[in-house]
């Protein structure tokens, strides 16, 4: 059996004071790296730095030796017939762009490439490139590419679709694929790897694509380092887009002869202490046995599920978009009561880490309607107590109603006119509180009682450097004394934002520029604890708030 509580303890970062109560759930963005992984890459560092394929030395034979093992031991993880079907890239993303760019000279006008509409963005942008420069048509399927045949035309050339969703956990089916392929040989099948590799067992050979790419730090691998496999039984003329280094068998002044596969893709120096540490995260994960990882894994996003279909069953206003069958490992919550940034925010402040945004899916979440969404995604060294845990916390968040709250509230109530007037909060009553819990529940029920102001939220008002949007906006008029004042107002999509940004505006509303620009804003937020208790982003997000100000009157 399985034995999730022995596999997290080859993972050192858990193990740091600062990551004890830490409850790691973004791993579809990225997993943790095992000890071996580490001294892998340090190994390399201190005992085989050299360049490999560059030089005939001890140190650049054992480069280029590790290289080739590695190589060797990732075609064999994927099931590819050799070593040479396996290409090294930064990841996914560049794998993808290679095959867009290399392969665009296969298409012609009104040729259509297939897609899903859940596409990753690195599965996506690279083709609307391709589709402007060639004048080609963009097709696209459901989330769910169990239609994708319908889809079909003879006009496709090309199909590029990700396995497993990174957004819904949802899995496609690699039989459809390999019925596809046999059915249409011609169409070039490009696969998605990045959320699949790691959670379950991948086996090329049984001819379902022509391509497949994925990246190493998905899967406990290191960062900068991923594998694009290349079918070598289809012959498919892939043109490199990177140029010299070992790519190159032979220059003159005018024109060069291009070595054959992989190494042709391969131009300048690769990443090689991350090319190490994949080959021990490989070796890694074959010891442990990919095949019971899965189970346990299952039956992890299967309580998930459960836990959290409980919990909205008594909040309606939230909704979970994904279903344990089928998933990869991947819980999706949205919500049109709820702000999900805020959610993120208070998890985080209980060392919970997941993922809140549109993930890199766009078009997906469109679709959808909506524009944010809550993301939990496990790993092997999860447990069920993680779970409990985050569905604890949420609940405690929902438990946050002004209602049952008055205690807390009677003293904003009191004191406050929401009428806009920022300048009209008492901000000294946030920075008297000791709990800083209580300061943070405060602090977003004053940012849920600010409304909502659609006029603000244009792109020209739209704040860069905060983690969250938030529109801001600013006025000038004439005070009693004859003076000229300012007026800033503000909008954001997330509760906790809007509370930050007014105790910041209380400061400067219904001021002159020389009084605004003699306030000390770093005592006040140390006063607010903000720098102990904010992460970095968010943080850098009130930081963006009073630049913003400081270049208005300046």
């Amino acid at each position: 059996m399985f034995d999730p509580v022995r596999f997290k303890q080859d993972f050192p970062l858990f193990s740091q004071e600062e990551n004890k109560l830490l409850v790691y759930l973004d791993n579809a963005a990225t997993t943790q790296k095992p000890q071996c992984v580490i001294d892998a890459i340090v190994n390399f560092y201190l005992h085989e730095n050299g360049n490999a394929n560059r030089a005939s030395h001890r140190l650049a034979r054992s480069a280029t030796a590790m290289t080739e093992k590695v190589r060797q031991q990732a075609a064999s993880f994927l099931g590819a017939k050799t070593k040479d079907e396996i290409i090294f890239t930064s990841g996914a993303t560049e794998g993808i762009n290679l095959l867009a760019s290399g392969l665009a000279h296969l298409l012609n006008e009104d040729d259509e490439i297939l897609l899903s509409i859940a596409e990753h963005h690195a599965n996506l942008v690279p083709w609307q490139e391709v589709a402007k420069s060639k004048n080609i048509k963009l097709v696209f399927c459901e989330q769910s590419t169990n239609k994708i045949k319908e889809k079909i035309t003879s006009k496709t050339k090309i199909i590029s679709c990700l396995i497993a969703s990174n957004v819904l956990g949802e899995k496609n089916s690699l039989e459809l694929f390999q019925e596809i392929k046999k059915k249409y040989p011609e169409i070039i099948i490009i696969l998605d790897a990045s959320q699949v590799i790691g959670h379950e067992n991948i086996d090329v050979s049984n001819n379902f694509c022509d391509f497949l790419v994925g990246s190493a730090h998905k899967f406990y691998g290191p960062t900068g380092i991923g594998l694009l496999y290349k079918n070598s039984r289809k012959s498919v003329s892939l043109q490199p887009i990177k140029f010299g280094g070992e790519m190159i068998k032979k220059v003159s002044k005018y024109s060069s002869v291009y070595t054959d596969a992989p190494y042709i893709y391969e131009a300048g120096t690769s990443s090689l202490a991350a090319i190490a540490g994949l080959g021990a995260c490989i070796e890694y994960l074959i010891k442990k046995d990919l095949d019971e990882i899965s189970k346990y894994e299952q039956k992890l996003v299967g309580y998930l599920h459960k836990k959290l279909s409980r919990l909205i069953g008594i909040y309606s206003g939230l909704t979970l978009l994904t279903a344990a069958n089928n998933n990869i490992g991947i819980a999706a919550i949205a919500s049109k009561q709820y702000s999900m940034t805020d959610i993120g925010f208070w998890l985080d402040e209980a060392d919970i880490a997941v993922r809140v945004g549109d993930h890199c899916a766009q078009p997906l979440l469109d679709a959808m309607k909506l524009d944010s969404v809550l993301r939990i995604s496990i790993a092997a060294y999860n447990t069920f107590d993680d779970i409990d845990t985050v569905c604890k916390s949420l609940k405690d968040f929902l438990d946050l109603d002004i209602n049952t709250l008055k205690n807390i509230t009677n003293s904003i109530e009191k004191d406050i006119s929401f009428n806009d007037e920022y300048s009209s909060i008492k901000y000294h009553d946030f920075i008297n509180i000791s709990s800083w819990q209580v300061r943070y529940k405060k602090i977003l029920i004053l940012g849920k009682k600010i409304k909502t102001k659609e006029c603000l939220r244009e792109d020209k008002n739209l704040l860069a450097g905060c983690e969250s949007k938030l529109w801001l906006a600013v006025s000038k008029d004439m005070s009693l004394s004859g003076g000229e004042v300012y007026y800033f107002d503000m909008d954001s999509n997330s509760d906790i934002v809007k509370g930050l940004a007014s105790l910041i505006l209380s400061r400067v509303n219904g001021k002159t520029r020389e009084q605004i620009k003699n306030i000390d804003f770093e005592s006040f937020f140390e006063d607010l604890d903000l720098k102990k208790y904010l992460s970095e982003s968010r943080f850098s997000g009130m930081k963006a708030i009073t630049g913003f100000i400081f270049i208005t009157v300046n």
